[in-house]
């Protein structure tokens, strides 16, 4: 090892670790396939290496706490000689004096402090990954052998870490069982269908947590503004509130964000931040920017030339009407409503069970806050087989041959998912388009793609457009299971945990028996048949005692 020149030169035979820089140069000549293959391999194993730093830095922290509690014992260890001793000692406890502050730091401040200087990391990141450690390996042990086999990331870790902070110790056996088989059934799945996921299972075996989680949610609630760190001259704000609370805030931007004119110059992106401003200016009207609502310049600073040039323009159009606004939906100057979409069983509704519900963009809610969320809201309801819409003209036109899907079978579709289904990506599923994996034919409605739920899928904008124009390749099967081919040959499983796995009655039906698959089972309903007949005939031919 090396120091000199400002930095540190470590070689791969002392530190004992292989160098890559071989792998690197071999990485230049593989084929795109042969690359993805090395990134997949690569996340797997920095999944292992994860969970070897969170145990390493549980461990750290075992170690430094035996270290402090050895130091002191040596100097105090807590044996009291005299009944007055034993009286102060009681009085500054009941006072909240610590008898060891003098030995401080404690074991855990000293492993916070190693574990940010080996890291170079803040003592907050120190102490997060400390207590994740702890978890892995005493809470969430079977979730946390996923992360060393790569099945799980360590930001998918972290996400059931913090989803099951609230389940008591003798819940917390079968929820990290569950947890881990269901990891382990089903393929990699997004962030969002991850948490989704964690959150059912918590609801399912651990209801008490969620009471805990909604009551202490209102507790914690709180804003931080500060400067960005990576952006000069920007600020950036964070926070955390009840989901009910954001879920209202996020939909009244976005609602105030969508009042504007088409042709208004910002993005989104932008419009939801002054929408954020103009509720804090006590508005709840976005004012528009598009060409024709800005305000007219004046000619108080117009010099002569320019002056003439706008009366002869004036002149030029006397009697046109100017120019008119493009209609928007929402009409500028009133103030827009808010609209969020929520998922949940009608028995729920009526109080009949305390089922969570799915509220998009925000994850599971659970039944009470859900109750009053619905409480003035517009309802719809959907069974799993949805009216198709389509006018009937002398004879009924045949299922699915209309390209636009009806309003129920599109709220069908995005109830039955969580997001967009291709993998990976979490946008919620009422922003996205609804997309025909077998495209639909507009020459020939009868021989193309049908507008069924079986041939249709969630897709945000942007991987819409990559399926369609790019070389990807999908299939979805019978039930509603949405597979992608990227280019290079691999196949992903875009919703591996979705809507229909929360809420069973939206699964499609089964389909129509084949005659090969009714031929089969009626060869099984033979060979059961045959063989209860054979133990009958063998228990009546030997009565008991054998």
């Amino acid at each position: 090892m090396q120091f000199g020149g400002g930095g540190a030169e470590i070689s791969g035979e002392e530190s004992g670790v292989e160098s890559p820089l071989p792998a690197v140069v071999v990485d230049n000549e593989l084929s795109a396939t042969e690359l993805v293959d090395v990134i997949t391999h690569c996340a797997s194993i920095t999944s292992a290496a994860s969970y070897r730093l969170l145990t390493a830095a549980s461990l750290l922290h075992e170690e430094r706490e035996l270290d402090y509690h050895l130091r002191r014992t040596e100097h105090h260890d807590g044996q009291v000689f005299s009944e007055d001793d034993l009286h102060r000692r009681a009085a500054d406890a009941a006072a909240g004096i610590d008898p060891y502050a003098q030995f401080r730091p404690d074991g855990f401040d000293q492993a916070t402090a190693e574990l940010g200087a080996a890291l170079m990391i803040t003592a907050a990141q120190a102490r997060e990954l400390i207590r994740t450690g702890d978890v892995l390996r005493y809470r969430l042990m079977l979730t946390g052998s996923t992360l060393a086999c790569g099945r799980i990331d360590q930001k998918r870790f972290e996400i059931a870490v913090r989803r099951t902070d609230f389940v008591s110790d003798a819940d917390m056996p079968a929820v990290d069982a569950h947890l881990a088989e269901a990891i382990l059934a089903r393929p990699p799945m997004s962030t969002t269908q991850f948490t989704t996921m964690v959150d059912a299972i918590v609801a399912t075996h651990a209801p008490d947590a969620v009471r805990r989680r909604r009551e202490r949610a209102g507790d914690d609630r709180h804003i931080t503004i500060g400067p960005d760190r990576f952006g000069p001259g920007q600020s950036r704000i964070s926070g955390s509130l009840p989901v009910t609370d954001a879920a209202t805030l996020d939909a009244q931007l976005n609602a105030m964000a969508a009042s504007v004119h088409p042709h208004d110059p910002r993005t989104k992106r932008q419009r939801r931040i002054d929408a954020l401003l103009a509720l804090a200016a006590h508005l709840d009207v976005l004012a528009c920017r598009c060409p024709h609502c800005a305000p007219p310049a004046t000619t108080t600073d117009l010099d002569d030339t320019d002056r003439n040039d706008t009366d002869r323009d004036d002149e030029h159009d006397t009697g046109r009407a100017g120019p008119q606004p493009d209609p928007s939906p929402e009409v500028p100057g009133r103030a827009p409503v808010p609209t969020f979409h929520i998922v949940v069983n009608l028995t729920t509704l009526l109080g009949l069970d305390q089922e969570s519900g799915f509220l998009d963009g925000h994850g599971l809610v659970d039944a009470d806050t859900l109750r009053s969320l619905l409480a003035d809201a517009r309802r719809s309801f959907i069974t799993g087989q949805p009216n198709t819409g389509q006018p009937i003209t002398g004879q009924q036109q045949p299922t699915g041959t209309r390209y636009t899907p009806s309003r129920a079978l599109q709220t069908l579709v995005r109830c039955g998912e969580l997001g967009c289904t291709f993998p990976g990506c979490t946008q919620p599923v009422w922003t996205t388009d609804l997309d025909h994996t077998i495209p639909f034919d507009h020459h020939t409605p009868t021989t193309g793609g049908a507008t069924t739920q079986r041939n249709l899928k969630p897709l945000c904008r942007f991987h819409h457009r990559i399926k369609t124009f790019g070389m990807w390749r999908d299939y979805q099967d019978e039930y509603c299971t949405a597979w992608f081919c990227s280019p290079t040959g691999h196949t992903f499983v875009g919703n591996a945990f979705n809507g229909r796995d929360l809420f069973g009655y939206l699964v499609p039906r089964q389909p129509p028996d084949h005659p090969a698959r009714s031929h089969l089972a009626e060869q099984r309903d033979t060979r059961t048949t045959t063989r209860r007949r054979e133990l009958d005939a063998w228990e009546a031919a030997n009565p008991p005692p054998f």
